[in-house]
C-alpha cells in the first residue's frame, strides 16, 4: 500500500492511522510490582491483536514503576479492551485502564 508518506506496509499504515484518531494506546496504572509485560499481554489479548505490551522502568533500580502501556493493532479493539478491563483485577490488584495521552513538548525521562 504507497501512500504520500511514501510506501507503508499494512501493518504500519493502521499504527499511522490510530495515531490520528482515537488511539490505539492504553495507559495501564495500579499494576502489582510483580506484573510481567507478558502477564499484561496475556490479560489484554482476548480483545485483540497486541503490537506492544509494555511495563515502564525505574532507570536506576530497573524494577518497574506500576504502569505501562498496551497498544492495539486497531482503534475498536483499544475501545473493547478499556470498556472491558478499567476496575479490574490482576495478580490482586485493582487496575485503572484509560486511553494514553501522547507526550507534547515535555522531555522524556524514563
Amino acid at each position: 500500500m504507497s501512500s504520500l508518506f511514501g510506501r507503508k506496509s499494512a501493518g504500519n499504515f493502521s499504527r499511522l492511522f490510530c495515531s490520528r484518531r482515537f488511539s490505539c494506546q492504553l495507559f495501564v496504572s495500579r499494576l502489582s510490582f510483580y506484573t510481567t509485560e507478558e502477564e499484561l499481554k496475556k490479560a489484554f489479548s482476548p480483545f485483540g491483536k497486541i503490537t506492544e505490551a509494555r511495563l515502564v522502568q525505574d532507570y536506576t533500580s530497573k524494577h518497574h514503576k506500576g504502569f505501562g502501556f498496551v497498544t492495539f493493532e486497531s482503534e475498536s479493539d483499544a475501545q473493547k479492551a478499556l470498556q472491558a478491563m478499567n476496575n479490574r483485577m490482576i495478580r490482586g490488584r485493582l487496575i485503572f485502564v484509560e486511553v494514553a495521552k501522547p507526550v507534547t513538548g515535555e522531555k522524556r525521562t524514563l
